[in-house]
């Protein structure tokens, strides 16, 4: 599995790329961040249609039409794919709009070509940080997120495999693109917004294409900002507390009902090498609009 893995295209050759907000935008969502953004200049999301401009010799840097695939949805999470032809490179998106619609997020990844893959994704809120309203006593400020997680991959969906929606080609070896293998799992946060504190966990996670169980991620206590964005660091759950990886996101909604967020995975495998994941998370408060069995362990809002 190890050499089917591609290194990813640095970072510094997408900084200050145009916009990087999805649609639907007041004009005043933060951007996202280009640890985050990676290869990814803009996406125009709307909820139903996707649009992306990612730095690849395969789509001019303008916005280019993904074809929805719904063969490929992970987890409530809706999948896009295009192809210019069977020896361009293969991009898959996985995206998703928070019920309330205030939130949105976008992941995208080709699987690999000539020693180099091309992902990234980008989040945006619709409106302003409205932070709920805080309480007394000792659990004040605490509300809890909960649901699916889902990404891609720099690792190869074996060609003629019940997931491969690659264009045909005769040929082989060097010249054949890669497909994403994507990722599915669950994810659950807990935030203070009195300490304007954010932590939790990825868990349950699965390499679909592959059928492989995979290792939880945890992700570290990060500071929530004015503006009601988060960056902060992945991890292994293991004693070394092993840095794998970012993973940040914005709130949006009335109290904060909603939150987007994207992960950016340097390795998820320790017995692989040069391994990448790009995942996405729009996620639902615990309560009322979110009564996911998870959500009976924690403490009722606010």
């Amino acid at each position: 599995m190890a050499a089917l893995a591609f290194a990813a295209c640095s970072s510094d050759e997408t900084d200050g790329g145009t916009g990087g907000g999805t649609g639907g935008s007041t004009g005043t969502s933060p951007e996202t961040p280009v640890a985050l953004k990676v290869n990814v200049n803009e996406i125009v999301f709307n909820g139903t249609t996707l649009q992306v401009s990612i730095d690849s010799l395969d789509s001019t840097p303008v916005l280019v039409d993904y074809v929805r695939d719904p063969s490929l949805d992970v987890g409530g999470y809706l999948a896009f794919r295009v192809q210019e032809d069977a020896l361009d490179r293969l991009f898959i998106a996985l995206a998703k709009e928070s019920d309330d619609g205030a939130v949105r997020a976008v992941t995208a990844a080709d699987g690999g070509q000539f020693n180099r893959y091309f992902a990234g994704g980008v989040y945006e809120r619709t409106g302003d940080f409205l932070p709920p309203t805080i309480g007394t006593g000792p659990g004040a400020g605490q509300v809890s997120y909960a649901g699916s997680y889902a990404a891609v991959t720099n690792v190869r969906v074996a060609r003629g495999g019940p997931t491969d929606v690659a264009i045909d080609t005769t040929e082989t070896g060097v010249l054949v693109p890669g497909q994403s293998s994507r990722v599915s799992g669950d994810i659950f946060l807990n935030v203070n917004f009195l300490d304007e504190s954010i932590n939790g966990a990825i868990y349950n996670r699965v390499l679909i294409d592959q059928s492989l169980s995979l290792a939880d991620i945890v992700l570290v206590r990060a500071d929530i900002a004015e503006d009601g964005t988060f960056l902060g660091s992945a991890e292994y759950d293991d004693p070394s507390n092993t840095v794998v990886g970012t993973y940040g996101g914005i709130f949006g909604g009335v109290d904060a009902n909603s939150v987007a967020g994207l992960v950016n995975l340097e390795e998820f495998n320790d017995d692989w090498e040069n391994e990448r994941e790009h995942g996405v998370f729009v996620l639902t408060q615990c309560g009322p609009s979110n009564t996911l069995p998870i959500c009976s362990s924690v403490a009722p809002f606010p």
